[in-house]
Formats: C-alpha cells, sequence, structure tokens
C-alpha cells in the first residue's frame, strides 16, 4: 500500500511538473510574440490614418531646418521624430536609408521651447515586424496635430535632404509609422 501513495504521488508530481514546464515555455516563447504582434497591428492601424506634411528645407552656412506636423484627426497623444540630412543624391531611397550615426538636430515646439528628447536603445521596427534600426539614437517627443521646427546642425546647401522618421511606441516596441523627406525649394 505505501509504494503505491508513493507511485501516484511521483505521478503527480510529474504531471505538476510537466504542466510548470509547458506553462512556463508558453509565458517566454507565445506570449511576448502575442504582445508584438498586438503592438504591430496597433502601430499599423496609427500608421495607415497618420500623415507628415513637412515644409521645404531652410538652410544657412551653419545649419538647415524645416516644420512638420504629423496629423491624425483621430489620436491626441504624442509621437517621437528622428530627422537625419543625407546626400540629395539618396531621395529615391528615402524608405531604405538609415542615419549613419546618432543625428544632431533639435525639436521646437509651437511656443518656441524646446520638445522632449529621449535615448531609444532598442530596435525601431516598421509596420510590418521588420527591424529597420538597432543602434542607441537621440529623438523627440511631439504631439500630434501640432506644427513643429526642427533644426539640424551641420546641414547647408542645396545637396543635402532631411529624411523624417515618425516613431510610435506600442506595448513597448518602437515602430516607424511613417518617414518622408524634404529638401531645398527648386530656385
Amino acid at each position: 500500500m505505501p509504494s503505491e501513495v508513493t507511485e501516484e504521488f511521483i505521478i503527480i508530481v510529474a504531471v505538476v511538473l510537466i504542466g510548470l514546464v509547458l506553462f512556463g515555455f508558453t509565458m517566454t516563447y507565445f506570449l511576448p510574440h502575442e504582445i508584438f504582434s498586438l503592438a504591430q497591428q496597433q502601430a499599423s492601424s496609427i500608421s495607415s490614418s497618420t500623415t507628415i506634411s513637412v515644409g521645404p528645407l531652410i538652410s544657412n552656412s551653419v545649419n538647415a531646418s524645416t516644420v512638420i506636423e504629423v496629423y491624425n484627426p483621430a489620436l491626441s497623444g504624442n509621437v517621437t521624430l528622428i530627422v537625419f540630412p543625407e546626400p540629395s543624391y539618396l531621395q529615391q531611397d528615402v524608405g531604405l536609408v538609415t542615419p549613419q550615426s546618432s543625428p544632431q538636430f533639435f525639436v521646437y515646439s509651437s511656443n518656441g521651447k524646446l520638445a522632449k528628447s529621449l535615448s531609444i536603445n532598442i530596435p525601431i521596427y516598421d509596420v510590418s515586424g521588420k527591424i529597420v534600426y538597432g543602434s542607441q539614437i537621440t529623438a523627440y517627443t511631439v504631439p500630434f496635430n501640432t506644427p513643429v521646427t526642427v533644426v539640424v546642425n551641420g546641414v547647408n546647401g542645396n545637396n543635402y535632404i532631411l529624411i523624417v522618421w515618425v516613431l510610435y511606441n506600442s506595448n513597448g516596441y518602437w515602430f516607424r509609422i511613417g518617414y518622408t523627406f524634404t529638401g531645398a525649394p527648386s530656385t
């Protein structure tokens, strides 16, 4: 009789351990994948209803500036901007070009105050789930539906464009929900 109780106890312990292992596997694999999938769907939905307006690139001998508005009438929260200069011949590849280093730019709100900056240390994904940038980079948080002025140091002349990335943080993941560029106006 004691050996039967011992065998049943061992079976119960084995079943509990198998259950805990399966639960642990589910929590470490399927749950993060599901959270990422939900975040990606949210970012994709916001991307499809968001437009980016950007003014011409105005430059002098020291820096360049432009006005940007990220417009989505259904949202009142914030988005994040990354702006970086690239040679103008890369205009046709604007969706593929990534910053070579952390760009030197500043974002000012409509009242002239510097927007809140942040450092992004985790990958940035596009809305299809592909990583588009994986290094540390500085960005600025701005509100939807409000024009802001961006100033980029070290860019002058007509040989550059400014590439604008609009990022959205969903469930702790960063997504590029839109991008565009601007250049010097034609004369």
